[in-house]
């Protein structure tokens, strides 16, 4: 027993260096405070948007904002503010940037020009390869125009009182109108009925096909139906949708829906691509 103290003491540093775990800062406040914080230290900053709910977005602060190399770039170099969407600000600012996929980082110049949009959970040695892009002075000052993505801009509606006519109109008779009746030509057959479309679950978006995969093994110790990775090109990058299951009715899809949220798992029912 008096060997296994001091051995413990040796081993402890040592699993503490090959584990290490140093979680990212995010800043206590709203988007105007991190923008002048931004503006006052001349530093980018990035908008992660995220919820509660979402396995990807837990996924991504559990294993990328935990890691030691990538903390340390972020606090010389960015700040960094996390949207959850199920928040009224959140929300807002979702609406104002139109993120459609969870989680979605928003990278921002030290002037609030929006340089870059990455979507889906990654590895903390691919989100710090995309944010080092973004490091050069020129860049993070916004002065190269052309790297900067164009921010959405709000909607006017204009309206005008209805025109007045200069003479007063007058209804007009029409005679009556007989239901026009369709008679097919000989020959003529029905088309085909088109096919009724079947129903699956997205689940989760990746822009690593290795998380992918883990995130639908985790996926299937929990789901009775069974889990599938869909490759598609979003703005010339390769993505990986996650979907679970395939149904006959819009209605089971919404069904087994209730089950995964009851478990912490959200998603959509869409239609299945052929």
């Amino acid at each position: 027993m008096k060997l296994l103290a001091p051995l413990a003491l040796v081993c402890l540093p040592l699993y503490l260096f090959a584990h290490p775990s140093t979680p990212v800062h995010f800043i206590e406040g709203n988007l105007a405070q991190v923008q002048q914080l931004a503006a006052r230290e001349g530093k980018l900053y990035f908008i992660h948007f995220a919820a509660d709910w979402c396995m990807t977005s837990q996924w991504m602060e559990e294993h990328a904002f935990t890691d030691a190399s990538l903390s340390a770039y972020l606090e010389e170099h960015y700040l960094a503010l996390r949207a959850d969407v199920d928040l009224p600000e959140g929300r807002a600012l979702k609406g104002q940037y139109e993120v459609s996929i969870l989680p979605s980082i928003l990278v921002f110049s030290s002037r609030g020009q929006l340089l870059g949009r990455h979507e889906g959970a990654m590895e903390p040695e691919e989100l710090l390869a995309h944010l080092k892009r973004y490091s050069r002075p020129a860049l993070a000052s916004g002065a190269l125009e052309e790297n900067i993505l164009s921010s959405p801009r709000p909607v006017f509606a204009l309206s005008r009182p209805a025109l007045i006519p200069d003479v007063q109109a007058r209804p007009v008779a029409l005679p009556p109108s007989r239901p026009a009746v369709s008679i097919p030509p000989a020959g003529y057959s029905t088309p085909p009925q088109p096919l009724q479309p079947k129903f699956t679950i997205q689940v989760g978006v990746f822009s690593s096909y290795s998380n992918a995969v883990r995130f639908c093994a985790a996926l299937e110790a929990k789901a009775a139906h069974r889990v599938e990775v869909a490759p598609f090109q979003l703005n010339g990058q390769s993505m990986y949708k996650v979907l679970l299951g395939q149904f006959e009715r819009q209605e089971a899809a919404a069904a087994c829906l209730e089950g995964l949220r009851a478990q912490k798992v959200e998603g959509f029912v869409k239609i299945l691509d052929n």
